[in-house]
């Protein structure tokens, strides 16, 4: 019986991912040699980004439309930043950033995203 209620607690309980403690980001995202960045607006922080099949149509829009070398593009995003020890390029920006799902990018920088 006492394993039973253990079972049912186990099931029962929330589970805990990473999305828990997604949060909206919005800002410029840079993508060329040895950049892969992004600034939210309003922030002098600048962080490196990661994402897995979630940022790959965006980053396949701007791999096929940018105009300049690192060309900024307006990016909102669900996603979250990382504590995790980076390497590499990544060692030259303010930490690590994780793109769970994209919610719209640009060439146009909206006015208020400076």
């Amino acid at each position: 019986m006492k394993c039973y209620f253990i079972a049912l607690f186990i099931l029962l309980s929330p589970t805990v991912n990473a999305t828990d403690f997604d949060s909206i980001f919005e800002g410029k995202y840079t993508w060329g040699h040895e950049a892969h960045s992004f600034t939210p607006c309003g922030s002098d922080e600048s962080y490196w980004v990661s994402f897995d099949w979630a940022g790959q149509a965006m980053q396949d829009f701007y791999k096929r439309n940018f105009k300049t070398p690192y060309q900024t593009m307006y990016l909102k995003f669900r996603g979250h930043i990382l504590d995790e020890k980076v390497d590499g390029f990544a060692e030259q920006y303010d930490g690590l950033i994780r793109i769970s799902e994209v919610k719209g990018y640009s060439f146009e920088q909206p006015i208020n995203c400076q």
